[in-house]
């Protein structure tokens, strides 16, 4: 399925001046015609990533970038910067990026 925009999420690594703050702040790029691949069943997620999770995602991009966290236009709110999945793995190519987005994991 090709969503319309995504938000790949970075945190920032330049110095805080403050040197008791060490809280990274996020910056939140939208990318437009990024191809997600929902992980349906368990199996296919011990398959790929090596653990269950409740929500887990295969993104493609037609280009090389990096995140952090990657979120969805349609239920992520700017402001609170929240929901955000966390990245398990991303693998860049030559002429493309696949990231692998997770949500929470699933306790036995």
């Amino acid at each position: 399925m090709i969503r319309p925009a995504i938000y790949l999420i970075k945190s920032d690594n330049q110095k805080n001046s403050d040197p008791l703050n060490h809280v990274k702040p996020l910056i939140a790029t939208k990318y437009y015609g990024a191809r997600i691949t929902a992980l349906n069943g368990s199996q296919e997620q011990i398959n790929v990533l090596g653990k269950q999770y409740d929500k887990s995602w295969v993104i493609r991009l037609n280009c090389p970038e990096t995140a952090d966290y990657v979120a969805f236009e349609d239920e992520y709110n700017e402001k609170t910067q929240s929901p955000k999945y966390s990245v398990k793995q991303l693998r860049t190519h030559r002429n493309r990026t696949t990231i692998y987005a997770v949500g929470t994991v699933v306790k036995p």
